[in-house]
């Protein structure tokens, strides 16, 4: 057992609040850390400066470990081929009118809806070219909900769940249910079309529309995760020419 893992089993069953709380504060102290590098360390601040001197730009955001060559890529985390680590739940470091195409796969979910998503969002709004596209990937509430009324098999097989055969700690159809659209407190909201494309034109995409799996009208945007494929909703928001 790693020294790490073996602190963690001994401290956090002491401490005066849950796991979760303890996990939270420990996430919320590593984004401190790199807003602060962002703003006073001289190599984020090299790295925030020669992307707002670019225009056309690709942007990764919540890349995790599939950064893509060319792309700007962002996270929270270290990650192989990363540009710069950066906190994406608010402000995005882009220069207004800079950036061509956003790709925001599995990343819409852990922000707040309240306070971070409209912030965010309309930061994205703000730093795409006019004819500039946001494609946003998010787990699909409609799909799981559907599957979870019908009470068929071949629904959540098609999902990627075989209820015959559930991994070890998942005993219902609520337990998926719940993984999916809470995950450990990590995922904060679950979309469908209708409420996704609402915010989107809340913040001013007056073109949203629902696509589908390696389907877009921009062909750099179609590569998406094969492992998300089969429980995602695919949505695109276009920042239209004035």
């Amino acid at each position: 057992m790693r020294i790490k893992q073996y602190l963690g089993q001994l401290i956090i069953p002491k401490l005066p609040f849950t796991r979760h709380v303890f996990n939270h504060i420990r996430w919320e102290i590593n984004a401190m850390w790199i807003q602060i590098n962002n703003f006073i360390n001289p190599y984020y601040l090299w790295k925030n400066l020669r992307i707002r001197r670019f225009r056309n730009l690709s942007v990764n955001i919540g890349c995790g470990p599939f950064g893509k060559k060319g792309w700007v890529n962002l996270d929270l985390m270290k990650m192989p081929n990363l540009y710069l680590r950066y906190d994406c739940r608010k402000r995005l470091p882009f220069r207004v009118n800079s950036v061509t195409r956003i790709r925001c796969e599995h990343f819409l979910e852990h922000l707040d809806p309240k306070e971070q998503v409209p912030m965010f969002l309309k930061s994205c709004l703000e730093s795409l070219q006019e004819g500039g596209i946001l494609r946003i990937i998010v787990p699909d509430a409609e799909r799981y909900l559907l599957a979870y009324k019908s009470q068929k098999k071949a629904d959540w097989i098609a999902l990627g769940w075989d209820l015959e055969n559930l991994p070890e700690g998942f005993k219902t159809q609520i337990d998926i249910i719940n993984h999916v659209f809470r995950q450990c407190e990590e995922h904060l909201y679950a979309y469908d079309f209708e409420t996704l494309s609402g915010l989107l034109q809340q913040v001013g995409f007056n073109k949203v529309v629902k696509s589908n799996f390696g389907v877009s009208v921009d062909q750099m945007l179609c590569d998406d995760l094969p492992n998300h494929k089969p429980y995602s909703l695919y949505v695109e928001a276009l920042k239209e020419m004035i």
